[in-house]
């Protein structure tokens, strides 16, 4: 059986998302696949992949209409796929239940609006890039930071992302896949 070709979209505004789905693409091509790693601005169609991994960050309580549009233009063509999401969020930072819902909820927004279907999700939690940020975005983000007890040190960024929880999650994506090749091969 051939190398899977899988094509990995994302969308990420300070980064962190990129970050991630660089580490996603690692780990794949660690597996024995050829990874396709695009921003959802400038992504191909899937046609021709034998899987796709979509990814996102969330800010202010929303996917980006990058990926959005992404997902909605190739819907016919992912829906004959083993897909993937991963969303990059800092309510994934806090593992309680309340932090847990809101991060299941976007992802279930996402998926209503766009009909996507992926066959596995995976949440991670972002980072707070203060650097990045513009006075007024640094100063709600360390007003936001501080109500959830997180760090209020603007002076540099702070990252929360568990990468063995990545790696685990990009494993089971390249399993799925082979999975679903050895089927289609049977």
């Amino acid at each position: 059986m051939a190398d899977p070709q899988i094509l990995l979209v994302y969308h990420s505004s300070e980064g962190q998302t990129a970050k991630v789905a660089q580490r996603i693409a690692e780990v794949l091509r660690g597996d024995g696949m050829s990874v396709d790693v695009r921003e959802a601005e400038d992504a191909p169609a899937p046609a021709g992949y034998d899987g796709v991994v979509a990814g996102d960050s969330i800010h202010v309580v929303h996917h980006s209409r990058a990926l959005v549009r992404y997902l909605k233009d190739h819907s016919d063509a992912l829906d004959g796929l083993p897909t993937a999401l991963f969303q990059v969020s800092l309510s994934s930072a806090n593992p309680d239940d309340e932090h847990t819902a809101d991060a299941h909820h976007m992802v279930n927004q996402l998926l209503e609006q766009t009909t996507f279907d992926p066959d596995i999700v995976g949440m991670f939690a972002g980072r707070l890039a203060y650097t990045q940020y513009g006075w007024i975005k640094r100063h709600v983000m360390k007003s936001v930071a501080k109500h959830e007890g997180a760090d209020t040190d603007t002076t540099h960024d702070t990252e929360y992302t568990d990468w063995a929880a990545v790696d685990h999650f990009a494993h089971d994506v390249g399993t799925r896949i082979r999975e679903a090749m050895a089927h289609d091969a049977g």
